[in-house]
């Protein structure tokens, strides 16, 4: 089945969307604020002491060093393993643009950084989270070429849990940290699906155009 086509992938990203604008619009007029703390105080509970390390680690995933260090390795595969060039300029275009319309929201929303935010990430602001939408895009983007030419279902299942729990996880721990508010990271969330299906979307549409092109 083609993702792009796929009528639960359509829906998801209307609804994303849809999500989307209602959460920027609450950031930008403050009625989310309680909203935010009832979650901050939920996950204070649930989180056990000691957790900080862990979700330090985790966070390390959605910085741009991580990032940046699993994308390259990743170009790699799809060059070495696949020669799907099309495959590498969509990911670098992806993750590359995706990041600049990340600061661009969060220039529009101009939400400042929680109290609680390590000096290290007070540089930025804080809506939406880039490690939520940034990350998504990245580890959504990898499952999906990974699932793609997969021929043994079980391994997909295993890409795709994986990839979602990494991706939930870098996300959360963001919250933890102290370094963003739940709402960021859930406006990352559903921001960076609506990006990351355009891109998987223009991926397959191209990918047929040049199969279809004679030899």
């Amino acid at each position: 089945m083609v993702f792009g086509r796929s009528r639960i992938a359509i829906i998801s990203a209307a609804v994303s969307l849809l999500i989307s604008i209602l959460i920027i619009n609450a950031v930008i007029d403050g009625s989310i604020e309680r909203l935010d703390a009832w979650g901050s105080a939920v996950a204070a509970k649930i989180v056990p002491d000691g957790a900080a390390p862990f979700f330090e680690m985790i966070s390390g995933f959605g910085s741009t060093m991580g990032i940046g260090v699993i994308g390259i390795l990743f170009l790699a595969v799809l060059w070495w393993k696949k020669r799907d060039y099309l495959g590498m300029a969509v990911f670098v275009f992806a993750v590359a643009i995706g990041n600049e319309v990340n600061k661009w929201i969060k220039e529009m929303a101009g939400r400042p950084r929680p109290v609680t935010a390590p000096s290290t990430d007070l540089h930025s602001l804080s809506f939406p989270s880039g490690h939520a939408m940034v990350g998504l895009t990245v580890y959504m983007l990898i499952a999906y070429f990974l699932i793609k030419d997969s021929k043994v279902k079980s391994l997909k299942w295993l890409v795709g849990i994986l990839a979602g729990l990494l991706i939930l996880l870098v996300g959360i721990s963001r919250n933890v940290l102290g370094a963003h508010y739940p709402s960021d990271v859930w406006g990352g969330f559903f921001l960076g699906y609506v990006w990351t299906y355009l891109f998987i979307t223009l991926y397959e549409v191209v990918n047929k155009k040049l199969k279809r092109k004679p030899v």
